[in-house]
């Protein structure tokens, strides 16, 4: 690798970048984001990187080799409804199937909403019914055209969707993902009817079974697509006129990179860039320390987030949930609540509540000074001294210990009659109660046991809960990365270009089946994975990869027969024949055991093999990490000493400084480790130490 690697992750609170030069050295940068213009922030940050390295910005860009980046842009669009206004077309008579929802009212709420059918209401459609059209044809179950499409009508129904102010259109005909001609068929209609009009089409995007899904999916891009590419070119625009000349590939949720014009055909596929960039990032180190089972955690202003990696392996989830909308592309499965340190703290009923409303990066805890009057859990981390008000951002932001105690008092301590000290240690307890929830409910409910998992905490404020929400599951290990506050950010510095392509086409076997291999024939699995990966390698030619370098996996969803969810089953990446294809079935079996339970799998329901999907990936070229080797403590033999309030009343912390570590020397508990982005908290009963690349392990109590 020449030049410099710069990757930048823009969160609800900051933006984040590392800048990683040709001897691996990485430089950690943040910046407040600007919610008005999202590339300001990254620019921000690269002044700041090139003040450190003494030079002017424009010195600095110009040696940038690669730049990747995370967006949000997608997600905020989808949660505030700013998207475009979009028309999707359904097989006549399936008109109503993003308004029925698959007859549940409940798509999206958390389990509290679902049980109070008093107050629960159906989501709004992602469409409005009168931007729905349906055209005349029909496609059977096996892709042969029963009704062909009626041309003249599919045109007066796009001439009436345009009437109706449609400014894209999304197509998802019943069963496209067999036959793709009458979809293709209604593009060049639009194109004639409707001149420039971007169209998606659900053969393209996501050709799988299940028409709500996919219909959902396919309309959600729809309308994403003009409000990323306007985000994206100004961007682009932005950091070509700073002087950086390389174009940037942007992250997706399913874990690897894309150029922009990827990310234009499939916009619904950044949802989560941001988030799954720190669970890459995990897993990049749990490889470089042999940890193949990770929890990972990230708890940033706004939200936390939490990822696994299984074997060494993100895993991949076959859709992801923005609010209350589904979207069916594959996705490095990340589950968040609103629970971080701009968390809003208040008082209803005579009950403390925290979040999930947070303050943002305007006005920000109280604590910044920024005109926020109400508690935060970083005004309660103030409070209770784990922060220090004069080394925030490594100094070079104050924080006000006077302005968090007037907001907790007021809108805390005083409505429960109770100490400041009190109110805020319970702000703290009940945020770090709700990230422990998340953990179990990605790890038990899923059949795993926490205490078989290394917990890597990062984001600006995780390392400084881990030590609490850690001991509360039982785990043993609590890493925190080098890179913690920016580590989304270092994710996606070190992620691959990747395509990941998928198609349904079922094959079942008759109930009561023992020989599996004799009724799901190898050959057929293994010409819809050759269909695939070739599709793949044409996506990564067109983006200029070098193809011999591509890796590939392989998966397929298998369920039991008259089941409605699937689970995803690696497969192997050598030529099926019959003993693979049993194996393949006894994997699914024995994960399926692993999950809901021994016996509870049902083998005589026959099985069915439902989507397969190829990801393919082409590295890029990244340096080694440098190692800091042996390295002295120098400054204060004696550490500094503060007090913090910890179960339940004042006790001395010692204060370390980078300057105060050493490498492999045991730092006892209760410690607090300023970092200059981020503090790491050690306590009663635990340790931790230091490598030589400046990631801290922290062992907790059994």
């Amino acid at each position: 690798m020449t030049g410099l690697r710069v990757a930048s992750d823009i969160g609800g609170t900051f933006t984040d970048t590392v800048v990683i030069d040709e001897s691996g050295g990485i430089g950690r940068f943040k910046a407040p984001t600007v919610p008005s213009d999202p590339a300001a922030g990254v620019l921000a940050t690269l002044e700041l990187a090139a003040a450190e390295m003494g030079l002017q910005l424009r010195d600095l860009t110009k040696k940038i080799s690669f730049f990747s980046h995370g967006t949000t842009v997608a997600t905020n669009a989808l949660l505030e409804g700013k998207v475009a206004r979009t028309a999707l077309i359904q097989t006549r008579g399936f008109g109503d199937t993003v308004a029925i929802m698959r007859g549940f009212k409940s798509f999206g709420l958390p389990e509290a909403a679902v049980k109070d059918f008093r107050t629960m209401v159906k989501q709004a459609p992602v469409v409005p019914k009168q931007l729905i059209g349906e055209v005349t044809e029909r496609v059977d179950y096996r892709g042969r055209v029963v009704v062909p499409l009626d041309e003249e009508d599919a045109r007066r129904t796009v001439r009436h969707l345009a009437a109706k102010g449609a400014e894209v259109y999304a197509v998802a005909l019943l069963w496209s993902f067999k036959n793709e001609a009458h979809e293709r068929q209604l593009q060049k209609i639009i194109a004639e009817e409707v001149p420039g009009a971007p169209v998606t089409l659900s053969c393209e995007l996501l050709p799988r079974m299940g028409e709500f899904r996919r219909s959902v999916t396919t309309a959600i891009n729809g309308s994403l697509r003009p409000v990323l590419q306007r985000a994206l070119r100004s961007l682009e625009s932005k950091m070509s006129d700073s002087g950086v000349s390389c174009p940037p590939l942007i992250m997706q949720s399913h874990g690897g990179l894309a150029p922009v014009a990827e990310i234009d055909r499939k916009a619904a596929a950044t949802v989560m860039s941001g988030p799954v960039g720190g669970v890459v990032a995990c897993a990049y180190f749990g490889q470089r320390e042999r940890q193949d089972n990770i929890v990972a955690t990230d708890m940033g202003g706004t939200s936390f987030e939490v990822g696994l990696i299984l074997k060494g392996q993100a895993h991949i989830a076959n859709s992801t949930w923005i609010g209350r909308h589904e979207i069916g592309l594959p996705s490095v499965s990340v589950r968040t609540v609103g629970a971080g340190s701009g968390s809003l703290a208040s008082v209803a009923n005579g009950l403390l509540r925290v979040g999930p409303e947070s303050a943002g990066a305007v006005p920000g805890p109280a604590c910044y000074g920024a005109g926020g009057r109400l508690p935060t859990v970083a005004d309660a981390d103030l409070v209770l001294g784990y922060l220090n008000p004069d080394n925030f951002l490594g100094g070079r932001m104050k924080l006000d210990a006077a302005l968090a105690r007037r907001a907790i008092d007021e809108h805390v301590a005083t409505p429960l009659g109770i100490s400041v000290e009190r109110a805020a240690e319970g702000i703290k307890t009940i945020i770090d109660a709700r990230m422990a929830d998340l953990i179990r409910q990605a790890t038990v409910e899923q059949g795993y046991d926490p205490a078989d998992f290394v917990l890597y905490a990062y984001g600006g404020a995780g390392p400084l809960h881990a030590f609490s929400y850690g001991a509360e599951l039982g785990i043993g290990k609590v890493m925190v990365p080098a890179t913690a506050s920016v580590h989304s950010a270092f994710g996606i510095a070190v992620s691959d270009l990747t395509v990941a392509e998928e198609m349904s086409a079922p094959i079942l076997s008759p109930p009561g089946t023992t020989d599996y291999s004799a009724v799901i024939r190898p050959e057929m699995v293994q010409a819809s994975f050759d269909r695939l990966t070739a599709r793949a390698y044409d996506r990564l030619r067109e983006e200029g990869a070098d193809l011999g370098a591509v890796t590939t996996s392989r998966s397929v969803e298998m369920r039991f027969r008259f089941q409605i969810h699937a689970l995803t089953i690696p497969s192997p990446e050598e030529k099926l024949d019959a003993a693979a294809i049993d194996a393949l079935v006894r994997r699914f079996i024995d994960t399926y055991e692993a999950r809901f339970g021994k016996g509870s799998a049902f083998t005589a329901a026959g099985i069915e093999l439902t989507t397969y999907r190829v990801v393919a990936s082409c590295g890029v070229a990244r340096p080694e990490l440098r190692r800091a080797g042996e390295r002295a403590a120098t400054g204060s033999a004696a550490p500094a000493q503060r007090q913090v309030h910890i179960e339940g009343r004042w006790r001395p912390a010692r204060i370390l400084l980078p300057h105060n570590l050493r490498v492999g020397v045991r730092i006892d508990g209760i410690a607090i480790i300023e970092m200059p982005d981020t503090t790491i908290v050690i306590g009663p009963g635990q340790h931790a130490t230091m490598d030589d690349r400046g990631n801290i392990a922290l062992e907790l109590a059994a």
